[in-house]
């Protein structure tokens, strides 16, 4: 089994904290690193947790992790991945996907948790309902529905 990096395992461990009676949480974008799902899985056993992403082999290899891996691309989402969700959480992603995230949120009535990088001072000005959360391992900014 792979050790997590710190930081997606702190990130896991905030979401369980926010979210410990979760029955669905979803990343968008788990690319190749899939740390924060294995965690959740760990901290949340009860919780169906679910990657997507538009890399199949990004997603072969989180199957081959034993994770819930779906094709999906969020700038067009397949709603039925996302309903039910407690959370659907995304570290990390362009720019260009945090509007596609919120929209997502809101149609299917789920918080939104983006843990950018940190160079990414864009998120800083964010309006609306989000909350920025300091702390390990940097900004996390939370769209609650």
């Amino acid at each position: 089994m792979i050790k997590p990096p710190k930081y997606f395992s702190e990130i896991a461990d905030l979401i369980s904290k926010l979210y410990p009676d979760a029955k669905k949480i979803v990343e968008v974008g788990v690319g190749r690193s899939p740390y924060t799902a294995i965690r959740l899985k760990t901290l949340l056993p009860r919780a169906e947790i679910i990657v997507t992403d538009v890399d199949r082999e990004a997603l072969r290899y989180a199957a081959r992790l034993n994770l819930n891996a779906i094709y999906d691309d969020v700038s067009r989402p397949k709603l039925e991945i996302y309903e039910g969700s407690d959370v659907i959480y995304s570290i990390r992603p362009p720019p260009e996907l945090i509007h596609k995230l919120e929209e997502l949120g809101i149609r299917v009535g789920a918080d939104i948790l983006v843990a950018p990088l940190p160079e990414d001072v864009y998120l800083s000005s964010m309006k609306k309902n989000w909350m920025r959360i300091r702390g390990p391992p940097t900004s996390i900014y939370i769209l609650r529905q």
